[in-house]
């Protein structure tokens, strides 16, 4: 079992940024859904409304800030939600229980499984994931139910996540 009264489990300001980052790059394959498909997306109207108007924008520039925009205003949306349904809509059944078997596969004390994962997708990064990690593991270490669950929906997202910013850039 891991020593967690001697690991810092405070999450690095560099992760944070790193993680709107990827909010903000979620926000292509967002708008490259269909109209029909936006409009069942799990957010608020003027989110959807923001996100219908990136396809409009031809200045390189202003694109680079709207996403920019569109990356902070999914921040206060359920992003797990919005991950979610961008996965469905992107991967077919078979590559969603590709992926979602990741989940089960990654493990703390693995770190070949862990190398593995960041190589299939690259978008992905080792310190990160094993951070995500140590949280499940902590959380289920101090059994905090809530804290667990919520940890294991934060790595589930992040592997959805990394799918599919690693899937668009192929």
């Amino acid at each position: 079992m891991s020593d967690f009264a001697n690991m810092d489990m405070a999450v690095s300001r560099t992760e944070q940024k790193k993680a709107r980052e990827r909010l903000q790059q979620l926000a292509e394959p967002l708008a490259n859904l269909s109209k029909k498909q936006i409009k069942n997306l799990p957010a608020d109207e003027f989110f959807l409304e923001e996100l219908l108007t990136l396809n409009d924008i031809k200045s390189h520039e202003a694109r680079k800030r709207h996403i920019k925009r569109l990356g902070k205003l999914l921040a206060e949306e359920n992003p797990h939600a919005i991950v979610e349904y961008l996965f469905r809509c992107t991967f077919s059944p078979e590559q969603q229980a590709k992926i979602d078997a990741w989940q089960t596969r990654l493990n703390l004390q693995d770190d070949n499984t862990l190398k593995q994962f960041t190589k299939t997708f690259f978008d992905s990064e080792f310190n990160t994931i094993k951070q995500l990690l140590v949280w499940v593991a902590y959380a289920k270490h101090i059994h905090d139910d809530e804290l667990t669950q919520e940890s294991i929906d934060d790595l589930h997202t992040y592997i959805r996540q990394v799918a599919i910013l690693s899937k668009n850039k192929n």
